[in-house]
């Protein structure tokens, strides 16, 4: 079809030389119907990333275009078969170290997009996802039309890298869906289905993925035979319109909408937390301001955006959480090469607990079939009610109202299994039993003579190894570890433990029900605990020692929250259930000794009834609806302490922490991860670490290891061998080693 064909040549442009590939990124094809065809590809990475080098390269494709007199319209599209383009390239951003250097990158990104959308009509096809930079590249051409796949979104996520979005996207999507839609957007950090980015106005027109590119030419072609382009392709609501009209259409009304969301931003933000601790609320503040500028004229409100985005991209926050996002991506490429094979079509679950329920209504949501079964019918009868609660708590938060529509079939897909041939179909049975040894051995035993020969099983522990489980086992190369952290169906993080002899189907097999749940997979070594109870139960147990020395319980978590966790440690073990996290201590402490030796005394809270949360009762006492919560007197008298001691903030958090820290770089001088970002991202997205820390290696590497090491002998020598620091962190003192090249 194409009768000329052309590729961009990398130019150098200020901040980023260094940044060039060896290979274009932009190339095009001229069609005989005059439609050019721009493509974006870059071959050196899984996904598209907006850069310097690639918006030069795809404006100065399009200049050339538009000055040939055969081409009458322009269509864009990805190279990539599952995505458009995801943000900012990332080894850019991290390079950045000049506020007036990153705010030059924004002007010269904004400056280059905007060429889009002038001359001749360009249409953006997008599949998959169009997030950040992406959003804002189609966002700048004439018009977008969008595949209808689940995997298509748009969004702009920069708030939660602490940053605000560039390009002037925000501005667009303000012109097209007005400001409300901009600030819901750029503030929340949420994404949008193509059918509701349509009815904003956002998008021209959707279709079946195989249709995409038809309709794209499509629609450049009567484009071309326009004078004007339509930049919002809908009529919207009247209601919607005279808001607009009200709210919008002055610059009173502006200030008032950007008035509200500050006030909100406020109230929603916990008065103990400092606001360097909640970065993305800095960054929220500086999108109002950019917005408000906005209003008072194209100019004025890119000026701001670029001042804005240059003086949070360089901070140190920033940084960690640009680094932690570059980690994850790292950590979901390394599940997909581990899991390509199809997720299971139908899991079954043994225990419906807690654990079992949650993992059960994530299975349902993600579009697959699950059985259940418990040890009786009233035990089955139980779960059956709990996830049903769960799924009909999602549809209730569930917004807009056709997503609610589309969360009413999933209860179809649990059903209970009464008898073992129930789950003869399943190809991934998991067991939530309690985290006992001899019950997970003998549940094995069981399941392997009553499935089908090539069921997967996988055991739902927390802290045994699957080594020890597998003695019992059969087919010890269909077992495999899957750690859904508490509560399963909130959790980002699962961790998957393979065996000595666990096969690579097998490990397959998990990784992909996990990927299909929308996990944060992370592969493991068989160790007792793995990562994610080894490094939580230290600090946890240290804020145990604090209590059992007189500090005040909620003067702890509030010392720990202000530091940036997302719970305080008491709390979080009220949350994980206090009976849960004896037995894993018990086996923590027969595997590794004293250091994980809790503070004698917890033991008779659960005696007293203060199981945790789940009881209504812990260290806290939780009020209508665990909404409430508040710190009982009688507590400290149960476990034979007066909370009269007082210490300096830095000393809570600092025992707490590092006692986290350590133990995470044990896990990596033993091989229990694979590398240093895989510790991170599991740290921040399963146990709470404050992300915009970047992790416990990053943060040691921003501390520096002689610091840390230096606290952690200060405190061996008060407190004994369980702050003795980890061999790893005592070489990277001496050589002045780090975890992270940059």
């Amino acid at each position: 079809m194409g009768t000329r064909r052309g590729a961009a040549r990398p130019t150098a442009v200020p901040v980023t030389g260094a940044d060039l590939r060896e290979a274009p990124l932009v190339s095009w094809t001229v069609r005989s119907d005059h439609v050019a065809v721009i493509t974006v590809d870059d071959p050196s990475a899984a996904v598209n990333t907006l850069g310097p080098q690639l918006v030069d390269e795809l404006a100065d494709a399009v200049r050339a275009l538009r000055a040939d007199r055969e081409v009458l319209a322009i269509v864009v599209r990805s190279g990539k078969a599952d995505s458009f383009m995801v943000g900012l390239d990332p080894a850019v951003l991290r390079r950045l170290r000049i506020a007036r250097e990153a705010s030059g990158l924004a002007e010269h990104l904004s400056t280059r997009l905007g060429e889009l959308g002038v001359g001749k009509p360009v249409v953006v096809a997008v599949h998959g996802a169009a997030q950040g930079g992406g959003f804002a590249l189609a966002l700048a051409a004439h018009a977008i039309v969008a595949s209808d796949d689940p995997s298509t979104l748009f969004g702009l996520p920069e708030v939660t890298l602490g940053l605000l979005p560039v390009g002037r996207s925000m501005a667009r999507v303000a012109e097209r869906a007005g400001l409300a839609c901009a600030l819901e957007l750029a503030l929340g950090g949420a994404s949008l289905r193509p059918d509701a980015a349509k009815r904003l106005g956002l998008v021209h027109e959707v279709c079946p993925a195989p249709r995409l590119f038809e309709a794209a030419l499509a629609l450049a072609r009567r484009f071309a035979r326009r004078k004007n382009y339509p930049k919002t392709p809908t009529s919207q609501p009247l209601s919607t319109t005279l808001r607009r009209a009200l709210l919008e259409g002055n610059r009173l009304g502006a200030w008032v909408l950007c008035a509200r969301a500050r006030a909100a931003l406020a109230a929603a933000t916990p008065s103990a937390v400092r606001a360097h601790t909640d970065h993305p609320r800095a960054a929220r503040d500086r999108i109002l301001g950019v917005l408000e500028a906005y209003g008072r004229g194209m100019g004025t409100g890119a000026a701001a955006e670029h001042e804005a985005f240059g003086a949070l991209v360089v901070s140190e926050a920033s940084r960690q959480l640009v680094a932690l996002a570059s980690a994850t991506a790292t950590l979901q490429a390394a599940a997909s090469a581990a899991g390509p094979d199809a997720p299971p079509a139908q899991v079954g679950i043994v225990g419906v607990g807690a654990i079992g329920a949650g993992v059960a209504s994530l299975t349902a949501r993600a579009g697959l079939d699950v059985r259940l079964r418990d040890r009786d019918a009233a035990g089955l009868g139980r779960g059956l009610r709990r996830v049903r609660e769960l799924l009909e708590a999602d549809a209730l938060r569930a917004d807009p109202p056709s997503a609610r529509a589309e969360h009413a079939h999933v209860i179809d897909r649990v059903s209970g299994a009464a008898e073992p041939a129930g789950l003869r179909d399943a190809e991934l049975v998991l067991e939530a039993a309690p985290e006992d040894l001899a019950l997970k051995r003998r549940l094995v035993a069981e399941l392997e003579a009553e499935l089908a020969p090539g069921c997967v099983i996988a055991s739902c522990t927390s802290s045994l190894s699957i080594a020890s489980i597998a003695e019992v086992a059969a087919r010890p190369e269909q077992l495999v570890g899957m750690h859904y952290l508490r509560p399963a169906h909130r959790n980002p993080l699962l961790e998957i433990v393979p065996g000595a002899r666990t096969s690579a189907r097998t490990l397959a097999t998990a990784v992909g029900l996990g990927r299909r749940q929308g996990k944060t997979v992370l592969v493991v070594k068989d160790t007792v605990g793995f990562y994610a109870a080894r490094t939580l139960a230290p600090y946890l147990n240290e804020a145990g020692y604090l209590v059992a020395e007189g500090v005040a319980i909620d003067a702890i978590d509030a010392a720990l929250v202000e530091w940036g966790f997302a719970v305080g440690p008491l709390a979080l073990l009220d949350q994980l259930g206090l009976e849960l996290a004896a037995r894993v201590r018990a086996n923590l402490v027969a595997a590794y000794g004293e250091r994980m030796r809790p503070p004698a005394g917890l033991e008779r809270l659960v005696a007293a009834g203060r199981a945790g949360r789940s009881a209504g009762k812990g260290f806290y006492v939780y009020g209508k609806k665990n909404r409430e919560k508040y710190v009982d007197p009688a507590i400290y008298a149960i476990l034979g302490v007066t909370p009269t001691k007082r210490l300096a903030g830095e000393e809570l958090q600092m025992r707490c922490a590092l006692a986290l820290v350590n133990e995470a770089a044990r896990c990596l001088e033993e091989g229990v991860l694979r590398a240093p970002g895989d510790g991170d991202v599991g740290a921040v997205s399963g146990l709470g670490f404050p992300a915009f820390r970047g992790g416990p290696f990053r943060y040691v590497d921003a501390v520096g290891a002689r610091e840390i090491v230096k606290r952690l002998r200060g405190y061996e020598a008060r407190f004994g061998e369980r702050f003795k620091p980890s061999a790893l962190l005592r070489e990277h003192a001496e050589t002045g080693a780090t975890f992270y090249a940059d």
